[in-house]
């Protein structure tokens, strides 16, 4: 089996390419499950069975082996009753000659809160409606619906419930070299549409060549007291997180934060580079027992997640680190919304985010443990305008309102010895 490998090379005044045709190398290693990981997808499948007569698609398991990396992921995805879109493992292989490592045992929304802006309704969009169903996106014998919506390379799957498409993304460039490189990688991105009431919440799944991971969901539909609705409302997105790095039970959580010193004298003039700045300094800080974190802006929060043996081939520690992206942070009444990061041990009935503050054990360790992370992230639906007048929000949100999406990535650090697929040489351990 043969592909041909691609590095692309821009010049200032021309384009080269240069093409190869490789041979595959045979793949020695088959996706592997970890025993702990094992024993928790045991216990599930037996605590989820479906029930006779369910309309629910069963889960969708595939490896995305991605032609010009050869990297892969080896992926379980379902569009699930009350939480749409759930990915229920994920590993990822490096090359066809290593072995898939662990990463995701489950990843969901655990709730989406919906409070308005004059203090009520509050609706709590997973904990509030049971009976949420994934929209019908696809054909699904006997009914065959907006297939043409969809069109290739787009598959729709999953009993017609999530859409799936392969696609180029734009991964570096290298203009200090010559001729300078860039490289355009690939990833699989899936999407589910969960219906609440007149709302449609999508949610999204991106899984790279290069291991990282890029989560979003997204608020669209009409408003909820029709078109002239001018009321202003938040959509907080509280994801659960159950990652089994390298299997479950060695995983151990940080906080990152980033401090600027700003007591040093300012510069007498801003351009003059000699002149002393302030400085910054990077920490990350072991969270030990359940709890809470916040996200402050000027500190660049992240969660960083470790499992305790795994490292590179350099002999430096693998981790996968939560990244937010997200325009503010919204604070509510409900005790779950008082903090932007929660660390728990895992623990299958603790699914819904509204309870999150009764998961919390007093001085129960979070090291070299099951862990499960959660986030939250918001979109800010506006409500009056200019001055206060009432003006509502915009109109281009009048029939049915664009897409307001919030998310984070999961960039994996050290997972690969140097920069993914770079075509330069390797440095040494």
């Amino acid at each position: 089996m043969k592909t041909i490998t691609k590095f692309i090379y821009f010049g200032f005044a021309s384009l080269a390419l240069a093409c190869g045709s490789i041979a595959f190398a045979q793949d020695q290693f088959a996706p592997l499950t970890p025993a702990d990981s094992a024993a928790k997808a045991a216990a599930a499948a037996q605590r989820e069975a479906p029930v006779v007569g369910t309309p629910t698609p069963p889960p969708v398991e595939q490896t995305v082996r991605f032609p010009r990396s050869r990297s892969a992921w080896h992926l379980t995805v379902q569009a699930k009753d009350q939480f749409g879109l759930v990915i229920t493992g994920a590993s990822f292989q490096k090359s066809p000659t290593t072995p898939f490592i662990y990463v995701l045992f489950d990843g969901r929304l655990g709730e989406i809160f919906v409070p308005y802006h004059s203090g009520s309704p509050r609706y709590g969009d997973i904990s509030g409606f049971a009976n949420g169903v994934p929209h019908q996106i696809g054909p699904y014998p006997p009914v065959t619906l907006h297939q043409d919506q969809f069109p290739a390379p787009r598959q729709i799957i999953g009993g017609g419930k999530i859409c799936k498409e392969v696609r180029d993304y734009l991964a570096y460039m290298d203009y200090t070299v010559d001729p300078p490189v860039v490289r355009y990688g690939q990833e699989v991105v899936y999407f589910s549409v969960l219906g609440a009431a007149n709302y449609q919440y999508i949610m999204e799944w991106t899984f790279r060549d290069d291991g990282a991971i890029l989560v979003r969901a997204g608020s669209t539909g009409p408003k909820n007291g029709g078109s002239d609705d001018k009321r202003g409302h938040m959509h907080d997105f509280t994801w659960r997180l159950d990652i089994d790095l390298n299997g479950a039970n060695e995983n151990s959580a940080y906080l990152t934060s980033h401090l600027e010193d700003l007591n040093f004298p300012p510069p007498p003039s801003p351009y003059n580079p000699s002149d002393p700045g302030s400085t910054g300094e990077d920490s990350m800080d072991l969270i030990s027992v359940e709890g809470s974190r916040f996200w402050r802006p000027q500190n660049f929060n992240t969660l960083e997640i470790f499992d305790r043996t795994l490292e590179n081939g350099n002999g430096r520690h693998t981790s996968y680190e939560l990244v937010p992206m997200r325009s503010g942070t919204a604070r509510h009444n409900e005790p779950y919304t008082k903090a932007d990061f929660w660390v728990t041990q895992y623990n299958p009935a603790e699914i819904l985010a509204v309870n999150l503050p009764t998961y919390i054990r007093d001085r129960q360790s979070t090291v070299d443990e099951d862990l499960v992370l959660w986030y939250t992230g918001s979109a800010h639906h506006e409500g009056t305008g200019v001055g206060g007048q009432g003006d509502g929000p915009r109109d281009e949100d009048f029939n049915t309102v664009p897409v307001l999406w919030t998310g984070f990535d999961l960039i994996p650090h050290n997972l690969f010895n140097k920069t993914p697929f770079y075509p330069g040489p390797t440095p040494s351990p």
